[in-house]
């Protein structure tokens, strides 16, 4: 259901975008990263896990200094990719259980998603920086830059469901397929 209304959001982004009078205007603002950017609004929220998180309760901590505590359930359907260790960078999605307190419904770590991402047709690098480094030339579409919206990886125009982050492999879901990839050992990269 999930991947429906990123579809959804994603058609109706680029059909508005492309509705006008038929001019194509070359503004020099605008990046390449801005026009791959899908127009979805994004309620999740990012910053540094705090050091006020515990087993069931997560502190994340914006680049503002506000502290924002969510549970983390483990008995309800929260989704938590990468680990969540004090420190790294996270982003999460969050709703309001029953009692009304904010809880956890997607995180992903944004630290144990940087690094080197080998597969069998693709090798490349997740930078912090939101660039994406290409390490095969045969790549026809490599990538070029990385973003989150909505605990969702859009890698250029490409929307990916964060399905699995462990230390070693990563999984990533859209309406194409389930793609695999492994995290370089030290002796593979470059």
């Amino acid at each position: 259901m999930k991947v429906l209304r990123d579809i959804f959001f994603l058609t109706a982004g680029l059909v508005f975008a492309n509705c006008g009078d038929g001019n194509k205007s070359s503004d020099a603002a605008t990046t390449d990263s801005e026009k791959d950017t899908p127009a979805v609004k994004d309620s999740a929220l990012y910053g540094v896990v705090g050091r006020a998180t515990t087993m069931h309760a997560v502190e994340l901590v914006d680049e503002d200094g506000k502290a924002t505590t969510a549970l983390l359930n483990i008995d309800t359907e929260a989704d938590v990719q990468g680990g969540i260790y004090c420190d790294d960078h996270l982003t999460m999605v969050v709703g309001v259980n029953g009692d009304g307190e904010k809880e956890i419904k997607k995180a992903i770590n944004l630290t144990s998603l940087c690094g080197h991402w080998t597969s069998l047709d693709r090798n490349f690098e997740i930078m912090e920086d939101g660039t994406v480094i290409s390490m095969q030339n045969a790549e026809t579409h490599p990538y070029t830059h990385w973003s989150m919206v909505n605990c969702n990886l859009v890698l250029n125009r490409d929307t990916f469901d964060v399905s699995y982050l462990g230390p070693d492999s990563l999984a990533l879901e859209n309406d194409r397929g389930i793609f695999v990839y492994k995290r370089a050992a030290d002796n593979e990269l470059h």
